[in-house]
């Protein structure tokens, strides 16, 4: 069996885009790491204005959108966590 072992120089993210669908971080090695934005609730629900109101987190590895109180490791999106909570939209709609 194989462990993924992840360096902490892989996680350092550079930028961040938050569409209506997605959340998109971007990685200072080139990487794009994407996920749905209905995997974190509280993103999903905030505004335009909120989503684009993002910091990246002091070790780097994490942003965080404290006016909403969300906050994402990389390593979170890397290994596909969603939120506690989360429903994918068919399943919310119903």
């Amino acid at each position: 069996m194989t462990t993924l072992d992840i360096d902490e120089k892989q996680l350092q993210v550079a930028d961040v885009d938050v569409t209506e669908a997605t959340i998109v971080f971007r990685m200072a090695d080139g990487r794009r790491i994407e996920a749905p934005l209905w995997w974190y609730p509280r993103l999903h629900a905030a505004t335009p204005e909120q989503r684009r109101n993002w910091q990246i987190l002091p070790f780097g590895d994490a942003v965080g959108w404290e006016e909403i109180d969300e906050y994402i490791s990389a390593k979170a999106l890397i290994i596909g966590g969603a939120a506690p909570g989360a429903r994918p939209p068919a399943e919310a709609a119903e």
